[in-house]
C-alpha cells in the first residue's frame, strides 16, 4: 500500500471521527448558555431562599385584600387551604414557537422557573434549525432582563438587555402569574378593578413598572391577559411598544389544581395577529428546591 493511499484513509479516519464527535456534541443536551441559566437559577434559589418566612397559606383572611376575580380564579384552582408557593417549574409541552412573523413555526423544548419573593423569571427554549441545535435563554434576574440566542451551542445569534428588555420580561412575569397566584399578593404588585370581567395588575421592581389586564369568563377562570408595555425587536432595527396578549384556555386537572392546559402569546400587528408560541400540554411544579437537570 502506497504512502498517499495510506495517507487517505488515515485522513478519512480523521474527518469521520470528527464527524460523529460533532454530531454527539450537538446531540446531547447542555452547552454554555445552558450552564449560564443554571447559575441564574442557583442564583434566584439562593436569594429567595434566604427571604423566606415561614410558610403561609391560601386562606380566606389572606386573600382578603384581592379584588373578586382574582379571588374565584384562586378558589376554582383549588388553592384554598393549600401552602403559598415560594416559586414554581413549569415544562411547556408539544410546543411550536415562530421566530419572527412570516416564519414558518418550529417545535421546541421550552421550561421556565419562576420566583415570588422577587419577580425573577428563568426561561430556556430548545429546538433545531435545518436539524442545527437552536437554545435561547429568557432572564429576570433581580430586575435585570435579558435574552439570548445560540446556535450549535456555540455562535450567538443575539443578546438583548437594557430598559426595554427589563420592562417586558418584569410584564411578562404577572401574566405568568396565572398559574402561580400567591404572586398577586405581594406588595410589588397592585390590583385597580376595571368591570365584571377585568382587573388590571400593575408591577413594580427596581424603579420599572409596567401594567396588564386580565379577562375571566363567567365563571371566574383567567381566559386572557393583555398589556401594551412589552416590547417588540424589529429585526434588529431597534423596538417598540406593540399590544402583546396572551390566552389561557382548557382548564383541567393537575396535581390537585385546575389550571389552563393550553396557552398561546400574540402580538397585535396592523396586518392581523402574530401567534408566536403554542403550548398544549403544561406541566407545572411548585417550591422547587434545586437545580433541574436539562430537558
Amino acid at each position: 500500500m502506497n504512502t498517499l493511499k495510506i495517507d487517505y484513509i488515515l485522513w478519512s479516519v480523521i474527518v469521520l471521527i470528527a464527524l460523529v464527535a460533532l454530531v454527539m456534541y450537538l446531540a446531547i443536551p447542555g452547552g454554555k448558555l445552558w450552564n449560564h441559566y443554571l447559575a441564574d437559577v442557583k442564583i434566584s434559589l439562593t436569594e429567595t431562599n434566604r427571604q423566606n418566612s415561614a410558610q403561609s397559606l391560601f386562606t380566606e383572611d389572606s386573600l382578603a385584600k384581592l379584588p373578586v376575580l382574582l379571588r374565584q380564579h384562586i378558589t376554582n384552582g383549588g388553592y384554598m387551604g393549600k401552602p403559598l408557593m415560594d416559586n414554581m417549574l413549569i415544562y411547556f409541552h408539544n410546543t411550536k414557537f415562530r421566530m419572527s412573523a412570516g416564519k414558518e413555526p418550529i417545535k421546541i423544548q421550552f421550561m421556565q422557573v419562576n420566583f415570588v419573593n422577587r419577580p425573577d423569571r428563568h426561561a430556556f427554549l430548545t429546538g433545531r434549525i435545518a436539524w442545527i441545535p437552536l437554545q435561547a435563554k429568557d432572564s429576570l434576574l433581580d430586575g435585570f432582563g435579558s435574552m439570548t440566542g445560540v446556535l450549535a451551542k456555540q455562535f450567538q445569534l443575539f443578546h438583548s438587555t437594557g430598559s426595554e428588555m427589563d420592562q417586558g420580561q418584569l410584564i411578562t412575569v404577572l401574566a405568568d402569574a396565572v398559574y402561580m397566584p400567591s404572586l398577586f399578593l405581594q406588595e410589588y404588585v397592585s390590583w385597580t378593578v376595571v368591570d365584571d370581567h377585568t382587573v388590571e395588575g400593575e408591577i413594580s421592581w427596581k424603579g420599572v413598572s409596567a401594567k396588564g389586564r386580565f379577562t375571566f369568563d363567567n365563571n371566574g377562570n383567567m381566559i386572557r391577559f393583555d398589556t401594551n408595555d412589552r416590547y417588540m425587536d424589529e429585526n434588529g432595527k431597534g423596538s417598540s411598544l406593540v399590544p402583546w396578549y396572551v390566552t389561557y384556555s382548557d382548564y383541567q386537572e393537575q396535581n390537585g389544581y385546575f389550571q389552563p392546559g393550553s396557552v398561546s402569546v400574540n402580538w397585535m400587528l396592523p396586518d392581523g395577529d402574530d401567534t408566536y408560541f403554542v403550548s398544549d400540554h403544561i406541566e407545572v411544579h411548585y417550591s422547587i428546591n434545586e437545580v433541574l437537570l436539562p430537558i
